[in-house]
């Protein structure tokens, strides 16, 4: 299995790339990157999901409608896809750590401003704006695929992308209790919810400051560095040590070495990445590959209907069991929660499996490893390909809130049909094919 108490962590020679992880070390570059990028996931989901556990309270401020609260869930999803999009060739360009940065930056303003909403349309305009934080999760998944080599990229990206997506569970433990501290402070129900909102705003904007003065893009330092050679040590700390003469002279062939290793890529070798700049034609060339469609697919029923989940599932519980928003806000945390160990699991099992039977092995998990099978669709394009694929995931949230939409007055029926579609969609695994290889081949004699 996955080292996760790996000390000194082995690096390849190659690549530069970790080839374990040490889950309670925060050493530069590796570790803290892989630290900053759930982290900074997870404090995003504190923004985009604020509203969602104090919804009972601000529907009844603003006299919102059912249908009006759904369209409200529909724009903060909806809205990401297209950041989403974005966000993977900026990532290329940029360098994760300073994306993430700017998303948290900018989704921590309408997060605050959403405070001074007064109806419907202010409020559901405010949510469209807040949906840019959710495309956080593409350089959360960039920044572990720079640090991490082909032999624990899997687990590295589902445990930052489940522990990310505890944001959920955390913020509907927080933000009822935020809510419930002010109001008993003597603050009225009009202003108590437009106050609880400042919290997960000003949360935003520290932890994107940390991943500007606290962290590396990639593991020779900047993301101006990437592919320069670095001296191996056992001491991670020491690969930020870098002979900029020599490393100038030594630039293209290093880079020569690193185009043989991906020319040669097999299951056994590491996916070699290449940056590349923003440029429109470059997503119509990932979506020629079927299987960035066959992954949107997945993830869209998985992460998407997660997103649909968190977004109902307290009001649900308010609503369908009469229970109090703080333990409907406690009873509804356990669904992101899970993610402390679901997801996870997924990206465990990709890399176990991966080891033993090569590329076939992570097609055999689903949430968790999507992006496990990700780096090595086209090493060339990865950011492209993850904000594909994550937008698939929002497209799927989107798709799946409008069922909960259309059933709000009878949503036990939106989790059925969520589990059937389900169902129907993991059988495309078997139509995915990576570098020659499928889940199930027909061999003949």
């Amino acid at each position: 299995m996955v080292k996760l108490l790996a000390n000194p962590l082995p690096i390849d020679p190659v690549t530069q790339k970790a080839d374990a992880i040490n889950i309670f070390s925060v050493q530069r570059p590796y570790m803290r990157a892989f630290h900053l990028s759930w982290f900074s996931f997870l404090t995003a989901f504190t923004g985009w999901f604020a509203i969602a556990p104090i919804m009972p309270a601000i529907k009844k401020d603003l006299n919102l409608t059912v249908s009006q609260v759904g369209d409200s869930n529909l724009t903060s999803i909806a809205s990401t896809i297209i950041f989403r999009v974005i966000i993977g060739p900026l990532c290329d360009r940029f360098g994760p750590k300073r994306v993430m940065a700017i998303l948290l930056a900018a989704g921590a303003i309408p997060v605050g401003l959403s405070g001074l909403a007064n109806n419907a349309s202010e409020f559901i305009t405010l949510r469209f704006f807040i949906g840019i934080i959710g495309a956080t999760f593409v350089p959360c998944q960039f920044w572990t695929t720079q640090m991490f080599s082909s032999s624990v990229v899997g687990s590295a990206n589902a445990l930052v992308g489940g522990w990310g997506n505890m944001g959920a569970g955390v913020t509907y433990v927080i933000m009822p209790f935020v809510l419930e501290g002010i109001l008993s402070s003597g603050v009225s129900d009009h202003n108590a919810w437009r106050i609880a909102l400042v919290v997960p705003a000003g949360l935003c904007l520290v932890v994107g400051l940390m991943c500007l003065l606290l962290s590396d893009d990639c593991p020779q330092g900047d993301w101006s560095r990437r592919g320069l050679s670095i001296e191996q040590s056992t001491d991670v700390e020491a690969h930020e040590v870098f002979h900029d003469v020599s490393e100038k002279k030594n630039a293209n062939k290093v880079e020569k070495k690193e185009n043989d290793a991906a020319s040669n890529y097999s299951d056994t070798n590491a996916p070699a990445q290449k940056s590349t700049r923003p440029a429109i034609g470059m997503f119509f060339f990932a979506l020629k590959n079927p299987n960035v469609i066959i992954l949107m697919f997945m993830y869209a029923c998985s992460f998407g209907i997660e997103l649909a989940v968190d977004n109902v599932i307290g009001y649900f519980f308010y609503e369908h069991f009469n229970l109090s928003l703080k333990m409907a806000g406690l009873i509804g945390s356990l669904f992101g929660l899970m993610n402390l160990f679901s997801r996870a699991t997924g990206g465990f099992l990709s890399d176990y499996f991966y080891k033993r039977s090569g590329i076939r092995g992570r097609l055999l998990a689903c949430c968790g490893s999507v992006f496990g099978i990700v780096p090595f669709v086209d090493p060339t394009i990865v950011g492209a390909i993850s904000g594909l694929v994550g937008a698939g995931g929002n497209i799927g949230g989107l798709i799946f809130t409008g069922v909960f939409k259309a059933y709000a007055h009878d949503t036990p029926v939106a989790f059925l049909v969520l589990g059937g579609v389900t169902m129907c969609v993991s059988l495309m695994t078997f139509l995915i094919k990576i570098d020659g290889r499928m889940l199930l081949e027909i061999r003949r004699k």
